[in-house]
Formats: structure tokens, sequence, C-alpha cells
């Protein structure tokens, strides 16, 4: 625009000067006017192109800035969703930690009063078989006969109970020490190895106190190797040979789970629903309406 209007102020002059010497006093002095008035119109038109460019500098200034602070913004706002995501993270890990924490304290717990039950039922077997054992009867002496003097033929000495031998009295322990060695196998986690101890403990000890409990923790091992078919006929011998055993509801409920495993619901379903029936007050009644309310069996 500045080239142009200096080109129009030459060209009119040139004409002023030498090219149209007829021109007259008041034409010459209007288009001196009219010069100034571009030239001055140039001017104005330089400033505003001036002011224009320093606007649009300003203007791509603010821009690079603006696009700065969303960068930044964005940078600062993954970083955050970052940093929230690694703690929610942590707060998952520690949680879980937390509940396995919580379950082996559980497990150890329960174990630990399993134990305490079993020494319980050994001292019972124990005492059992010292109350029950046989004693000499003391009766009063009666006149001699004449074959006395034949201990043979005393009739009250035929009477007389014996003692119990020390195979019987060893026999008792026997059983207690095979149960407890059977069980600290168990507790450790070896049930590979507790299921033959167990195993052998029923056939060594196949009516006594322990066997029924026997039979239910061999059930467990069973179940606990995923070999559903033996745990099935093991907790099955402590439902049909010991009713009135308190294991017998232990085997119900676990027997309800070994169905549940298999996809025969309805007979987890009926399993259970016994316990809660002729079982309404043990923890395994408990357990029962949790396991068919979590298994949509209610």
């Amino acid at each position: 625009m500045t080239h142009t209007f200096s080109k129009a102020a030459i060209f009119i002059g040139l004409s002023l000067t030498g090219g149209w010497g007829c021109a007259t006093e008041p034409n010459l002095t209007d288009i001196q006017k009219q010069v100034q008035t571009l030239m001055i119109q140039q001017e104005a038109s330089h400033k505003q192109e001036k002011q224009i460019i320093d606007r649009m500098e300003t203007v791509e200034s603010q821009l690079d800035e603006h696009d700065f602070l969303v960068g930044e913004l964005i940078k600062t706002e993954e970083e955050a969703s970052l940093d929230t995501r690694h703690l929610l993270d942590k707060l998952e890990r520690t949680s879980a930690l937390l509940r396995e924490q919580i379950e082996q304290t559980r497990s150890t717990t329960q174990r630990r009063d399993q134990d305490l039950s079993i020494r319980v039922k050994a001292l019972e077997s124990r005492i059992d078989n010292v109350i029950h054992q046989p004693r000499s009867v003391s009766e009063p002496p009666e006149s001699p006969t004449p074959n006395s003097g034949n201990p043979a033929s005393n009739p009250k000495e035929a009477r007389t109970g014996l003692p119990a031998s020390p195979e019987e009295r060893a026999g008792a322990e026997n059983e207690a020490s095979a149960f407890r060695s059977a069980y600290k196998v168990f507790l450790k986690g070896n049930y590979d190895r507790a299921s033959v101890e167990f195993k052998r403990f029923v056939t060594n000890y196949p009516s006594t106190t322990l066997t029924p409990q026997a039979y239910y923790y061999l059930g467990e091992t069973f179940y606990v190797q995923k070999h559903y078919d033996a745990a099935k006929q093991a907790l099955e011998q402590v439902i049909s040979r010991y009713p009135s055993s308190k294991y017998r509801s232990h085997a119900l409920y676990k027997l309800g789970q070994i169905m549940l495993e298999i996809d025969q619901r309805s007979k987890a379903q009926e399993l259970w629903n016994s316990i809660i029936q002729d079982y309404p007050d043990s923890p395994e009644s408990t357990q029962a309406k949790e396991q068919l309310k979590k298994s949509g069996l209610s």
C-alpha cells in the first residue's frame, strides 16, 4: 500500500512540473491538497497496519502461551491420573494381602480349635478305657471247704475279674498317637500323606470314638486334592455309620460342597437343607444358609 501511494505522488508531481503545463493555479492547489490528503491517509494506513501486525503478534503470543498452559494442564492431569491408578493398585494389593492374612488367621485358629478337640477326644478315650477296664472284686472270705486248698476249685476266685493287660492299655495309647500323627500331617498341608495315614487309621481302628473324625478328615484330604469320588465315599461313611457323631453335620456340609463342585446343585441343596433342619443351632447350619443364598439355591 505504501509503495502504491509513492508512485501516485511521483506521478502527480511530474504532471504538475512538466507533464501538464496547461494546468491552472487553482487546479494545482487542489492537487497539492489531494496529495497531502493521500499522504496523511497513507501514514494513517501505515500506522493502522502496524497496529494490526502488533495485535496479531500479541494474539499469536497469547495463543502460544495458551497452548503451553493447555499442554501443561493435560500433562498434569495425566500424571495425576497415573498417580491415582498407582494408588488404587497399591490399595487393592494391600486389601488383597489383608484378606489373605485374615483368611490364614481364621484357618489357623480353626485348625488349632480342631487340634484341641482332637486332644480332648483322645483324653476322653483314654479316660473311658481306664474307667471301663475290669477290676478285681474283693469279697469276704468264706469258710474253708475240703477243696479250699486248691485255688482253681474256689468259685469266688473263678468269678474274680482280671485287670486290663499292658497290650490293651498300649492299644488305646497307640490309637490316639496314630490319630495325632495323621492330623499333624494334615495341618502341615501334606494332604497326600495325610490321606494315607487317615486311611490306615480307619482300617486299624474301625470302631473307636475317633473313627468318625478320622473318616471326616480323610474326606477333607481327598476334597482338597479334588479327588471328589474318594472324598464322597469317606464322608458318606460318617453320615451313614455314625449318625450320633457331631462330625455328621460337618460331613453333610462338606458333601454339599462336593455336589456343588460336580454340578449336582439339587443334591447340594438337599444336603444343606437337611443340616438346617437337623442341626438348626450348629455353625454348619449358618454356613449352609449362606451357601444356599450365595449359590442361588435358597
